[in-house]
């Protein structure tokens, strides 16, 4: 077992403990991730609730996002939300598959305001609408940009390089 880091004073597998005690079946294939990381799985539909559980955790909440990533699988998306306790000196990874037929999740700027550009990011760069986003607009590209140029799908027109 990994010494306990942190002010809650909490070994890492504690807190991933902690994490599936207190959200039982809304989190999968929990694991650490050492030395201070715990990877979780959550689905498309409990986000934004499970966002709220974890903000709100006694003397474990997950205060901070630091970044939303975006990923093309080819066949599906999925969005990783990094996000860090100041109370045990934790981080967590989730991992949310987003179906690319729909590419869409609900916003979670509500919860962790630093959220907020890296949604509007990965709508510009990958076309995952964030639904009950306050201001989801391109936030790189020009706004008359046609397409999300990081799909791994993405093919360039003339139309996005009216100068050449």
């Amino acid at each position: 077992m990994l010494p306990a880091i942190g002010s809650a004073g909490l070994a890492i597998d504690d807190v991933a403990d902690r994490l599936v005690a207190a959200l039982g079946a809304d989190l999968a294939d929990v694991r650490v991730q050492e030395p201070d990381t715990v990877v979780a799985a959550v689905e498309r539909g409990r986000l934004h609730d499970v966002a709220v559980a974890l903000r709100g955790l006694d003397g474990l909440a997950y205060e901070s996002c630091n970044f939303v990533a975006a990923v093309d699988h080819v066949s599906r998306f999925e969005c990783v939300y990094h996000l860090y306790s100041f109370a045990s000196n934790t981080y967590l990874e989730l991992h949310v598959e987003v179906p690319r037929a729909d590419p869409s999740v609900a916003t979670v700027s509500d919860v962790w305001p630093a959220a907020d550009w890296h949604e509007r990011e990965a709508w510009d760069m990958m076309g995952i609408r964030f639904e009950g986003h306050p201001d989801l607009r391109r936030i790189l590209l020009r706004d008359d940009w046609v397409g999300h140029p990081l799909r791994k799908d993405y093919v360039d027109t003339i139309d996005n390089h009216p100068h050449v």
